[in-house]
């Protein structure tokens, strides 16, 4: 291949095989005025998914969120033109493509691909049809898909690209797309987002062979779809790009998509089919990193499985709304109680929490050590012995007899715990309550029936152990108590023991869906 018009340093990084710190990514396809598909949508899913993000205009489309109106594409040469601006100066370590208007634009991008080094990933995304039904290309070249290291068709387009009626199961779609990667020689991502079966949406990553990987993807109810598949093909681009193999970047596309799918009502942009919210989840990890005291009053507490034993009680329990709401949108139960939590995630989830029992047993044998009355010492040896037998019997399930090294989540949280139990009794009691109450809590999560086959139910139906929840009340009433006879300065800094314990517990279990960005 030509290489007379390439910055050096991309042929050369490229060759020796390492990986960017960031990937510098480009993304050649059409603009979106609103920010939900297209170039726009691109360049925020590369950002997102931990990329430096490049753009090239392909067409200017007048498009909101209620359909397109209008399309204008340059010249091929004017495409040319802003590809070469990019390639003579910038290492490319990923290409990702999306609409082409037409036969001469595809044609410069073809020619232009010819002319970087084979290695550097190419990412397709053949959009032919806008989610609003108006037509945004006359056809895709079969040269520019055989160029592709994956292709990402949703199932019209894939239907199209085979010339046939569109799948209407997994096992239709399935081979749609082992046709397609045969007459390409390209790898195609299938996805099932519009089967009509709620247990046919997962991505698939197909080859001519067969199914390669699937990626989990239940049914998100939305108003706000826009611009998913621009979005999932740019994360996939970058992610290859930083080095990931072909199925680990559709896992975590996949992953990261669903979440952005499940939050963007909340952006509340425009009247018709909203954008997904693409930075959802660098705004948790953000919060998730800030270990500040805070009161989050928009975020009311929930009703309480276990209800406050008095106003002492009750003014704690109103501490916990955020880091509840937490619980139910960052992934983790979510994922558990939908069967889409990765394996290696729960395994990792299980490992921590061997660490932390074992740190809590003596949390609890110190509070023990500390109660004057008998049966709150008796409280606290029997909650020890039951929670570590209950659990590790779980744990003996999934994850053996491996040894764990605690992560600095988990050490922050067992560290705090220890910390805490050099202060006054009741200071300690209302650092060790939301282990409890919190957890007790999560029965509000599980749904009255799981499924028989369900890979997590044994650990699920612990969340509505009534055993628990009876000694939960137990300790709420032990707080209750405690507080109403302690001083103004007890209370306020077992309210402060209390907040930091509820933000670790949260942070504890969200870190497990976070393990594949540390």
């Amino acid at each position: 291949m030509a290489q007379s018009y390439l910055h050096t340093s991309s042929t050369t990084a490229h060759a020796e095989g390492s990986r960017p710190a960031v990937a510098r990514v480009l993304s050649i396809a059409g603009t979106d005025p609103t920010g939900g598909a297209g170039l726009h949508a691109d360049l925020k899913s590369i950002a997102a998914a931990g990329g430096y993000g490049m753009g090239v205009v392909t067409s200017l489309v007048v498009q909101n969120t209620r359909g397109v109106q209008e399309i204008h594409t340059p010249d091929p040469e004017f495409l040319t033109a802003q590809l070469r601006a990019v390639s003579n100066d910038v290492v490319i370590d990923a290409v990702k493509i999306g609409m082409i208007a037409d036969a001469p634009s595809t044609q410069a991008v073809i020619d232009w691909l010819d002319e970087l080094p084979e290695q550097i990933p190419v990412v397709v995304d053949p959009v032919m049809v806008a989610s609003s039904g108006h037509a945004l290309a006359e056809s895709i070249s079969g040269e520019l898909l055989r160029r592709a290291t994956i292709i990402t068709p949703n199932l019209i387009e894939l239907a199209q690209l085979v010339q046939e009626e569109q799948a209407g199961t997994r096992d239709e779609m399935v081979a749609q797309a082992q046709r397609l990667a045969a007459f390409t020689g390209v790898q195609v991502v299938a996805k099932g987002g519009h089967l009509s079966g709620e247990d046919d949406r997962d991505n698939l990553l197909v080859d001519a062979t067969g199914i390669r990987a699937q990626a989990p993807s239940p049914v998100v109810h939305t108003t706000a779809a826009h611009g998913t598949g621009c979005s999932l093909s740019s994360a996939i681009a970058t992610r290859l790009g930083a080095g990931y193999s072909a199925q680990d970047a559709v896992a975590w596309a996949t992953a990261w998509v669903r979440e952005a799918l499940e939050n963007g009502e909340a952006l509340q942009v425009g009247s018709g089919n909203g954008p997904i919210d693409h930075f959802h989840r660098l705004r948790r990890q953000a919060e998730f990193s800030d270990q500040r005291p805070r009161v989050f009053r928009d975020v009311p507490a929930p009703q309480a499985v276990v209800a406050p034993a008095g106003p002492h009680t009750e003014r704690l329990w109103s501490l916990t709304g955020h880091s509840l709401h937490r619980f139910g949108t960052e992934g983790f139960i979510p994922a558990l109680v939908n069967a889409t939590l990765d394996e290696e995630q729960f395994r990792f989830y299980i490992g921590q929490d061997d660490y932390y029992l074992s740190v809590y047993g003596s949390v609890l044998a110190r509070l023990a050590s500390l109660a004057e009355n008998p049966d709150e010492r008796r409280l606290w040896v029997s909650s020890a012995l039951t929670a570590i037998e209950v659990e590790e019997g779980m744990h003996a399930l999934w994850n053996g007899d491996e040894p764990t090294e605690p992560s600095p989540v988990t050490l922050a949280y067992t560290d705090f715990l220890r910390a805490e139990m050099g202060s006054d009794y009741v200071v300690a009691v209302a650092a060790v309550l939301p282990c409890f109450w919190l957890y007790a809590q999560l029965a509000a999560f599980v749904p009255e029936k799981i499924a028989e086959d369900h890979p997590y139910r044994p650990w699920l139906e612990t969340y509505r152990d009534e055993e628990f929840q009876w000694a939960c009340a137990e300790v709420v009433g032990v707080a209750e108590k405690l507080l109403d006879a302690a001083s103004d300065s007890q209370r306020a800094a077992a309210e402060r023991a209390f907040w930091r314990a509820c933000v670790l517990e949260a942070d504890f279990f969200a870190q497990a869906t976070l393990i594949d960005e540390r």
